[in-house]
């Protein structure tokens, strides 16, 4: 049930429903609710483990021997996670929207609890990174570890702007972004993907106004 109902929130993202993740598993959403008292469980235990991960990506970054190649495979590592799926990418940034708690019922801070937890503990194993990095000359003098979760933020948001269709758009920024870190380089790095064409900004399709209020009775759900 629980690798279903993460393929959900990674394809559908956290608008998706107990009564979707029930139709992909093939049960009733009854026994969903068994197991669950409401949609935030359910995603705190699909994405506790993910966390967990992020935690350990960052430990092991730490210990790198080269700060700046542990700094950059971090940056790499944790914006992949990110960017191939919706559902974890809108959690771990709901905690600085108003958008964080997606069930019913009203929200608790378990959700909050757990991403600040996480953030708290990824920057204690970056923060020495960081120092190391600039102590080896490799990275500007005025970046601070909670830069590494507002650099995150910018990459998913290429990430989104990326969509289906350009699915490692994400990893163009990365590399605008490390050139804006690094102290020096004797030429602008190779940037791993393309731009976007003038023809893949095509405007989002309004929906009718039928359509509007069935998605927002389904996001609300």
């Amino acid at each position: 049930m629980l690798e279903v109902a993460s393929e959900v929130f990674a394809t559908d993202g956290l608008s998706a429903t107990l009564a979707d993740v029930a139709a992909a598993a093939g049960v009733g959403v009854g026994t969903l609710y068994r197991g669950f008292e409401n949609k935030d469980e359910l995603i705190y235990v699909v994405y506790e483990p993910r966390l967990r991960e992020a935690e350990l990506n960052a430990r092991q970054a730490a210990e790198s021997d080269d700060a700046w190649t542990g700094l950059v495979r971090f940056l790499e590592s944790s914006a992949d996670n990110l960017a191939r799926d919706i559902g974890f990418r809108q959690f771990v940034l709901g905690r600085h929207t108003d958008t964080l708690g997606w069930s019913r019922t009203a929200p608790t801070r378990k959700l909050f609890e757990l991403l600040e937890q996480t953030d708290t503990r990824v920057l204690e194993h970056l923060t020495g990174l960081v120092d190391r990095a600039k102590q080896e000359g490799h990275l500007r003098q005025d970046f601070q570890v909670t830069d590494v979760l507002l650099t995150s933020a910018a990459i998913q948001a290429a990430a989104d702007f990326g969509g289906a269709s350009h699915p490692r758009l994400h990893r163009r920024l990365i590399g605008l972004l490390l050139d804006g870190l690094r102290t020096s380089r004797s030429e602008p790095t190779q940037l791993p993907e393309p731009a976007l064409a003038q023809e893949d900004l095509t405007p989002p399709t309004v929906a009718a106004p039928d359509e509007a209020q069935r998605a927002f009775k389904t996001r609300s759900r």
